[in-house]
């Protein structure tokens, strides 16, 4: 999918295309009114009955909202609002909705979803997690059935046939990357009865901007148990370990990425006593170095992973919670297993794999909904051509954001922290501490506790107990400490549904919320405010930062202070709406960097993507066609072969398309790693990676080609062959994980921002990142 260029607006404000629908919407919800059970289902039925095509469906839209309308007022006792009403219309226009926390964007969904799944053809509403899949699943269960239509929920663990039925249901909830991992591992199955998936329609993407942008460039894996490379890791990490950091290898500005100097190349050359380091036969060693020095200086133990029983856990980056399902890319897991000097475990071999963005790019019809989405409103156009539309609350917004209170400390920062808790819940006010990570969380807890607050802190347990603890957040008195994602997807409901505790919570404030940091995006720090003033509730948010803040450290921002701000000390807050402003303006300035990392990182997966689908296509009529299968072998002059030659063929010719891609995917990871010191040479690593994949991907189907007609002549030969003997060698078992960010990304980005030891023409993709790069170093000057 190429990028959107971005001609005019992407957000959307006037909403009089979707509010014209509501008057005919209404007139029909007053006569369904007047209608028993049994005639609103017939209803159902004549609907399903009249739908032909998608246009069909926007003839509809006015009596299946209607009708669903009525149905959710009988069975779940809510009445939609005119304001829900006009978002699930923008839903079903392919819009992506920005509703504010607790303006019921479960309740929209069921619109969209009731009038697309009539098709017959099947809808999917991704969520956050297992949890929420489950529990929307359920809460929806008695409209959808009651309407006539299946609906069923996907989760992880589920067997092969729980999962055929569950993608059979007319309306089926799920995590994205589950469905993302079912499609690759349909992707090599070896029977048409592993093909458990129909073919994509409409999806609607819950909690839109964690999982299409911040999810979006973690590629998700399937991986199964071949050989390794062969190469020492622990050799590798004692090798970096003798290295300079400013001789042998520079960390760029930013402290995010690493690149090796050229007294660092010439030193590795003499250590592995090899002539060149970036020839072709030395990618593996290179991509080696490149991933040691990375384990060892930007990665940090109990930060970005943790040591649990012999195996690194990683730390996710938005949530701070400890991620079971992920690893580092292939080669990275394996890196910092060396650095820790722990037992390497296989991470196995890649033999498909997809981007989050790659995959929606799936459905033909996608839209999706979030309470933060104005921010991101130029990404989800220019990466998915989704514009945004602005859902106005139902009730005025009430919460006060008071401004930020910036230390110079984190020691300081903590003991005003405490004091502000301290105050507030002495009044009985509940409070929610949003932290960054779980390490901060506990400390903060340990501090309360010195003062005898009580608290509940959420460290990652799991998914149902997280959210039945957010949602008792609200309640008299409650203190609450998480990471700041965790229990998303459950309202905080002031009272706990007490009406009468919840007055006397408005009268104090409602809830307060505070934040213990600035985040890279503005995004996370409005999703974490939006848990306060639910619905037009009173409530309060505030942030407490200090320079010396994880996020202040990692891009050096201090450093880039002006000069007065450099010298502060003491234990007070700092009130400077200089300072604030200055705060603000970096925090953009991020934001820019880590937009034009994932814009450059679709360009570079844009093209292997086009290339899996070519292969996966091929692939498919091989499974599915005999006489597919006999053409692509050279063995179309066959005449009624038998049935056994038949599956003998079709598994070896699967066979070798899987090792095939599955190697050229392994040669383009090792090309990553090193692609950027082409700018050494003067060349533009873009046009460079993609002029050596196109140049591969050739190769690749030469060689498949010549693969499928000599070994199926072989076997013609001999059709009583053992398979083996041929060369079919299936993994013995296969596992998914979803890879943690993508550092080739980040250094491919970055170390074009730093231009000052070797000249190099900008491509113009640099040129977005030398813009916020000159912002950064001007800001130096001061």
């Amino acid at each position: 999918m190429q990028l959107h260029s971005i001609k005019k607006t992407p957000i959307e404000i006037n909403l009089g295309q979707y509010r014209g629908h509501l008057p005919s919407i209404q007139d029909y919800h007053q006569q369904y009114q007047q209608y028993n059970d049994r005639q609103l289902q017939q209803l159902s039925r004549e609907l399903r009955s009249e739908v032909t095509d998608h246009d069909d469906l926007l003839q509809l839209l006015p009596k299946a909202y209607a009708l669903t309308k009525e149905v959710c007022r009988r069975l779940l006792g809510l009445t939609a609002y005119d304001e829900q009403i006009t978002a699930a219309v923008a839903l079903h226009f392919g819009k992506l909705i920005e509703m504010q926390t607790g303006e019921g964007k479960t309740l929209t969904a069921l619109f969209p979803a009731y009038l697309n799944a009539l098709t017959g053809k099947g809808v999917h509403i991704l969520t956050f997690n297992d949890y929420l899949a489950q529990r929307d699943a359920d809460w929806s269960r008695p409209v959808f059935e009651f309407l006539g239509l299946s609906v069923a929920a996907i989760r992880e663990g589920m067997n092969r046939e729980q999962k055929y039925r569950a993608y059979r249901a007319d309306i089926t909830y799920a995590t994205a990357k589950e469905v993302g991992f079912d499609y690759l591992r349909s992707s090599i199955s070896y029977s048409p009865e592993d093909l458990i998936q129909r073919p994509f329609y409409f999806a609607i993407v819950d909690e839109a901007d964690a999982l299409m942008i911040d999810e979006a460039r973690n590629p998700l894996v399937l991986a199964g148990n071949v050989d390794r490379t062969g190469i020492d890791a622990y050799a590798m990490a004692r090798l970096v370990d003798q290295l300079q950091a400013g001789t042998d290898f520079e960390i760029n500005d930013y402290s995010r990425n690493i690149y090796l100097t050229e007294e660092g190349i010439r030193r590795i050359e003499e250590k592995m006593r090899i002539d060149n380091l970036m020839a072709d036969e030395n990618y593996a060693l290179l991509s080696a170095v490149n991933l040691a020095i990375h384990a060892r200086m930007l990665l940090q133990k109990d930060v970005d992973y943790v040591v649990k029983d012999g195996q690194i856990q990683l730390v996710d980056e938005f949530t701070g919670r400890i991620v079971a399902d992920r690893k580092w890319r292939n080669g990275l897991q394996t890196a910092v297993e060396a650095k820790e000097e722990l037992l390497i475990r296989s991470e196995g071999r890649i033999l498909n794999s997809i981007s989050l963005q790659h995959f929606l790019y799936r459905y033909p019809k996608l839209s999706g909904m979030t309470a933060t989405a104005r921010a991101a409103a130029e990404e989800f156009d220019n990466f998915y051509g989704l514009s945004t539309v602005i859902i106005p609350p139902h009730r005025t917004d009430q919460r006060i954001d008071e401004p930020d209170r910036v230390f110079v400390s984190r020691a300081a920062k903590l003991q005003a922290l405490v004091q502000e808790i301290k105050h507030v819940h002495q009044g009985g006010q509940p409070v929610l501490i949003g932290t960054l990570t779980v390490k901060e969380s506990e400390e903060l807890a340990v501090a309360l506790q010195k003062e005898n607050i009580p608290c509940n802190i959420l460290n990652a347990k799991n998914d149902a107990e997280e959210a039945r603890i957010i949602a008792g957040a609200g309640k008299l008195g409650q203190v609450t400490i998480s990471t700041n994602m965790a229990g998303r997807g459950t309202d905080i409901v002031l009272g706990g549904g007490d009406d009468e505790e919840r007055e006397k919570i408005l009268a104090l404030g409602g809830l307060y919320v505070i934040s213990t940091n600035r985040h890279e995006s503005f995004r996370i720090d409005r999703q974490l405010r939006g848990r306060a003033g639910r619905q037009g509730d009173i409530g309060t948010t505030r942030f407490f930062i200090s320079m010396e803040d994880p996020l202040m450290i990692q891009y050096q921002l201090r450093e880039a202070l002006p000069r007065k701000y450099k010298e502060l000390s003491g234990d007070r807050p700092v009130n400077d709406p200089g300072l604030l402003k200055f705060v603000d303006h970096i925090q953009r300035v991020m934001e820019g960097q880590t937009y034009d990392m994932r814009r450059m990182l679709l360009l570079y997966t844009d093209l292997v993507e086009k290339q899996r689908l070519i292969i996966q296509a091929e692939r498919l009529e091989v499974l599915l066609d005999d006489n597919f299968l006999l053409e692509r072998t050279g063995m179309s002059e066959l005449q009624q072969p038998e049935a056994a030659f038949l599956a003998k063929l079709r598994e070896l010719a699967l066979s070798i398309y899987d090792k095939f891609w599955s190697d050229h995917l392994d040669r383009l990871q090792q090309l990553k790693e090193g692609i950027y010191l082409v700018r050494y040479g003067g060349q533009k690593p873009l046009r460079e990676y993609q002029r050596k994949a196109d140049e591969w991907f050739n190769e690749l189907c030469g060689r498949i080609d010549e693969e499928l007609e000599t070994k199926a002549l072989q076997l013609a030969k001999y059709p009583d062959k053992n398979l083996q003997t041929l060369g079919v060698k299936k993994p013995s078992s296969t596992w998914t994980y979803i890879v943690n960010d993508n550092p080739f990304g980040n250094q491919l980005a970055i170390t074009l921002l730093d231009n000052s030891n070797l000249g190099f023409q900008a491509d113009p993709i640099s040129v977005f990142l030398l813009f916020f790069a000159s912002i950064f170093q001007k800001k130096k000057k001061y």
